[in-house]
């Protein structure tokens, strides 16, 4: 009878929680975002359960490869797994990656940037030298030591979104006065205060696009249309976007089972399934 009982409750104990997985998979295919029919499997990147947190916390993930919060970074195939029958290996680099721009360059902890994993025909993890031509960009925009993240919105008009340590996104205006001179910071103004949405650890930029997007420590805000039903029912209805708070993201983001991860490119949950971003 006892072994019924506890046969039972294990049953019961998974139904419980596949049935809780599926509401959050349910919620944020609503929220507009496709499900993979692969899963995510990494054991350094995944909590082992909801008591024992991961062993590093995904910072930026273009679904390529992944950098850490401790500035490591591993390599991930969402497709298929590695010989190691996960999604993920660690990159062998000696350097902690301490800000970014775009998914194309690094900067190390020793002030140097690097070419990132699959960036151009460049070899990975290779340093970038002085002599390339938007070396000085990346030294102007990335040199600060208060960037963490940057984000290249229009290169021909230099303009450039950067997050800093203060939790505030800037634009960077760069200038060239000719092609003797070096560039410079021209002019830095907010573009997301920290005032208005409280700190923030993470964006992206894409236009008026839902895949641009404001993390701060609690909430997660997307750019929506607040006309939505009309402007994707008539061609002569121009969509008004802002950002907004996405209830269904802000929700699971600290409750477990969780987001793991969301990014420009991917979202990851907690029990390993994948999404795409809606556009």
């Amino acid at each position: 009878m006892k072994k019924i009982i506890l046969l039972f409750g294990i049953v019961l104990g998974t139904l419980l929680l596949t049935g809780c997985d599926g509401n959050v998979t349910r919620d944020i295919r609503h929220a507009g975002f496709g499900l993979s029919q692969e899963d995510f499997v990494c054991t350094t990147l995944m909590p082992a359960d909801e008591e024992t947190p991961a062993q590093e916390n995904i910072l930026f993930s273009n679904g390529s490869f992944a950098i850490t919060e401790s500035g490591r970074l591993y390599e991930l195939s969402l497709s298929q797994p590695y010989s190691n029958n996960e999604n993920c290996r660690k990159i062998s680099f000696s350097i902690d990656i301490i800000a970014y721009m775009d998914s194309t360059i690094l900067k190390g902890m020793d002030n140097k940037f690097y070419y990132a994993p699959g960036a151009n025909n460049n070899s990975p993890l290779s340093e970038v030298p002085q002599t390339e031509d938007e070396y000085q960009i990346y030294n102007i925009v990335l040199g600060n030591a208060n960037v963490k993240k940057a984000i290249t919105v229009n290169s021909s008009q230099g303009i450039y979104y950067v997050l800093e340590n203060d939790g505030n996104v800037y634009q960077y205006t760069v200038t060239k006065q000719n092609n003797d001179s070096p560039y410079k910071l021209q002019a830095k103004t907010p573009v997301y205060s920290s005032s208005e949405y409280g700190k923030i650890v993470d964006f992206n930029y894409a236009g008026d696009s839902a895949t641009t997007y404001i993390k701060t420590e609690d909430t997660i805000y997307r750019m929506r249309a607040t006309n939505e039903e009309e402007c994707t029912k008539y061609a002569d209805v121009p969509c008004n976007y802002k950002m907004q708070k996405d209830e269904t993201l802000t929700k699971y983001y600290k409750e477990e089972p969780k987001i793991l991860y969301y990014g420009p490119s991917i979202l990851i949950t907690t029990y390993g399934k994948e999404f795409t971003p809606a556009s």
